[in-house]
């Protein structure tokens, strides 16, 4: 059984901490966020978990949460853009694993314009969209070999940055050969650091 504990950003399948889908993502890009201020990182974080408690309140017919007017507008983007490309959310925050060599917990499996798709919420200020394309692609072959479905119509990112005009931005995947490679020498780079 696959579980998460919140505090410590950990997975564990069968109580065996295995990697996360942001680990490999910090394998990849190392640097990433190496010149941003921790304070200001955590502020961005917090802003955008809010966001996403709200979309998440807003999908299943909850109480939101308090917003702020940057949130409020934010939310009120997703529901222009909802409308806009017909998206219908179809599954929400679920969690998958990949033969045990990492888990994660993906934003949104959707329709737009009736494609069954795969989706990402993002608050930034500017979309990083070769992140994206990792992460997005990652969370896909797990959910592949966990279900044993066949690939995602499309791959989203729902941006919906601060004070400005929500978008839909198709991201394009990476190949099943990349994400096994980029896999291989994370494993590897672990059994060195051991």
């Amino acid at each position: 059984m696959l579980e998460f504990i919140e505090e410590s950003h950990t997975y564990l399948y069968e109580g065996v901490i295995i990697p996360s889908v942001s680990e490999i993502l910090h394998f990849i890009f190392p640097n990433k966020y190496k010149d941003v201020d921790k304070e200001i990182l955590n502020k961005k974080a917090l802003y955008g978990s809010k966001v996403h408690e709200a979309i998440e309140c807003l999908e299943q017919d909850k109480t939101l949460p308090k917003l702020d007017q940057n949130q409020e507008f934010s939310l009120y983007q997703y529901k222009r853009l909802k409308d806009k490309f017909s998206i219908k959310v179809i599954s929400q925050e679920q969690m998958i694993n990949y033969n045990d060599d990492y888990a994660g917990r993906f934003d949104m499996i959707v329709e737009v314009n009736d494609e069954l798709s795969l989706c990402d919420i993002k608050t930034t200020a500017v979309l990083d969209k070769e992140y994206l394309s990792w992460q997005l692609s990652f969370y896909e072959l797990a959910h592949m070999s966990m279900y044993h479905t066949k690939k995602f119509e499309k791959l989203y990112a729902i941006w919906l940055p601060k004070g400005n005009y929500g978008q839909l931005v198709e991201i394009e995947r990476k190949s099943t050969s990349e994400l096994l490679r980029v896999l291989k020498e994370f494993k590897e780079s672990k059994e060195v650091n051991v």
